[in-house]
């Protein structure tokens, strides 16, 4: 999410006072003054703490390292600004946009507002704690090694978002919704309030979620009972496998559902045609046999997260997905399923 900025104005302070003059007058009375456009200016390291920019029109602007400690930016439109390393702490960011914007290693420490928008946008190492930012719109941003320790998240919005090495610790997250937000297993949620949360097709390490409250995370697949699965294999092998009913099964998304055993039924080569013998993706020592029950290897969470059991899939169409692995995978490139 680089942006480059060689053909951006710069502003002279003189020029800058003027345009925040009129801003404030239109901020008054929409019949005088005029909003604030800062659309492509170059307003890197400005201090611009305290000032009210609510409303302001700053797309594409360069923010780099500029300091908005305690500035309004209430409605601001920040859609793919730069604000790399900016101070934006205590800053009020009622639904402002940052749709598509670069806040790597920004501060917003004890920021405030309803309905702010990080659609899309770069959040790497960003700090977020203590800020109550209720309903704010992470879809489908890269939120990783962030920072919201002891947050007000409420009903926020972090689906297909890409949580990898964020913390959560004593976060209210109620009702937020995680559907489907990726490398989450690696993210810290002790001691959250995630009552009413959503986490559908997310995978989480169970040992980050002490003292959390009122989390519910459902089984992707049948709770109960047997049921039939299937899994890839090396030469575009497909494998269909029964889950026995005593078999210990877990996983809430489509990527880590796990069996403690599972019973060979039938394995097809990519033609269709019955076969014997499959081999796994992953490791080419382990084989399945038309009519045996295979049992997993152990396999060291530290590096891979919890990926002991037999891996499979709820469908035969779901295989599919497991292309790039395969191709990976015979190429002798690591992979990380079972």
């Amino acid at each position: 999410m680089g942006m480059t900025f060689l053909s951006q104005k710069k502003i002279e302070n003189n020029e800058f006072e003027q345009i925040m003059r009129e801003h404030k007058r239109w901020l008054q009375d929409k019949s005088t003054g005029k909003r604030a456009d800062f659309r492509d200016i170059d307003l890197s390291e400005k201090d611009l703490s305290g000032i009210d920019l609510s409303y302001a029109d700053l797309q594409g602007s360069n923010l780099m390292d500029a300091k908005l400690i305690g500035a309004n930016l209430s409605y601001a439109n920040l859609t793919q600004a730069f604000l790399h390393g900016a101070d934006l702490s205590k800053a009020i960011i009622d639904g402002a946009s940052f749709t598509n914007a670069n806040l790597a290693r920004a501060k917003l420490d004890e920021c405030t507002g309803e309905n702010a928008r990080f659609t899309f946008s770069c959040l790497w190492d960003c700090d977020f704690k203590n800020v109550v930012l209720p309903k704010a719109v992470f879809f489908e941003a890269e939120v990783c090694d962030c920072d919201f320790t002891g947050s007000n998240l409420e009903e926020a919005y972090f689906v297909h978002a890409d949580l990898d090495n964020s913390v959560f610790e004593d976060t209210n997250l109620k009702n937020a919704d995680f559907d489907h937000a990726r490398r989450a297993y690696w993210s810290n949620f002790r001691n959250a309030d995630m009552t009413g949360a959503s986490v559908e097709n997310v995978n989480l390490d169970l040992n980050k979620l002490e003292g959390v409250k009122g989390l519910y995370i459902p089984l992707y697949c049948p709770e109960e009972g047997s049921f039939t699965a299937w899994k890839k294999c090396r030469e575009g092998k497909v494998v269909k496998l029964l889950i026995p009913e005593h078999a210990e099964r877990k996983g809430n998304s489509i990527y880590s559902l796990r069996a403690s055993e599972a019973e060979v039924l039938e394995i097809y080569d990519k033609d269709g045609n019955s076969v014997d013998e499959a081999v796994s993706i992953v490791d080419a020592e382990f084989k399945y046999l038309k009519g045996t029950t295979v049992y997993p290897k152990e396999v060291n969470p530290k590096f891979y997260g919890d990926t002991t059991g037999i891996y499979f899939v709820l469908s035969r169409a779901e295989t599919e997905i497991y292309k790039e692995k395969e191709e990976r995978a015979e190429k002798g490139d690591d992979v990380d399923e079972e």
